[in-house]
């Protein structure tokens, strides 16, 4: 006897329908290719740049509140800028890199970051995150991050939304303890918290120095100060930090 089965042909209607579903199925399969090769980009995902250089740069450097480098460092320059400034951006990244490996890492120098607004409204969404990255010693990894993104920040209008973005950023310091964050600034950036009273104090000194657009610098050692104004070029700081050492 036989062990092979006898394999009985589908009928004709059964074929059909198996012929229909698989064409079903390549329609869908083509759809979907083509519907994910034309869908526009998710706005709302934030690609957080410069993290490992961040880290590079500012590891291992003395973080205090707003300072940067050694409090003991015979010159300080305050660094009075905005962080959702596009040109500011620019003045940032071309400067700050150059000053940290040449003059904050070998304790010659040390940073004070103060928020100055170049817009119409005294106190922007950006600095409250970097005001709550800061009391915990992430402050500059912060801001050098939010600058290095900038760009995605863009044409986000929305509190919620801006709060997000700057989250995402919080969330590429590495280290930083993002519940703490949180907290930090729902307990102290509302109208009487500590975080909105320091930025007030930094538009106040910013006024009384006479702050212009763009960022600026206030450099001071045992042999004067000097006061660098519209987004001073690294040369320009190099020369005054000479000027005052």
């Amino acid at each position: 006897m036989s062990s092979e089965v006898a394999v009985k042909p589908l009928p004709r209607r059964g074929r059909f329908w198996v012929v229909a579903l698989l064409a079903m199925g390549l329609f869908a399969l083509g759809y979907a290719i083509v519907n994910i090769s034309t869908q526009k980009a998710d706005k709302t995902i934030v690609h957080v740049a410069g993290i490992s250089e961040a880290q590079e740069l500012f590891g291992g450097v003395p973080q205090e509140g707003d300072r940067l480098g050694s409090d003991d460092a015979p010159v300080t320059i305050q660094v009075f800028n905005d962080l959702q400034c596009s040109s500011c951006r620019d003045d940032f990244l071309s400067t700050i890199p150059g000053l940290m490996e040449q003059y904050v890492r070998p304790g010659d120098v040390k940073l004070l970051y103060r928020h100055y607004s170049n817009a119409e409204t005294a106190q922007e969404l950006g600095f409250y995150g970097a005001e709550a990255a800061a009391d915990q010693g992430y402050g500059w990894q912060y801001l050098y991050l939010f600058f290095r993104s900038q760009e995605e920040a863009k044409g986000l209008t929305s509190e919620r939304a801006f709060g997000d973005f700057s989250k995402t950023i919080a969330g590429g310091v590495e280290e930083l303890d993002i519940e703490e964050w949180e907290r930090d600034i729902e307990e102290n950036g509302g109208s009487d918290g500590a975080i909105q009273k320091r930025l007030e104090g930094y538009e106040e000194l910013g006024r009384d120095l006479g702050i212009r657009y763009g960022q600026a610098m206030i450099v001071s050692g045992p042999n004067g100060t000097e006061a660098l104004q519209e987004g001073p070029s690294h040369t320009e700081v190099k020369r005054a930090i000479a000027a005052v050492e």
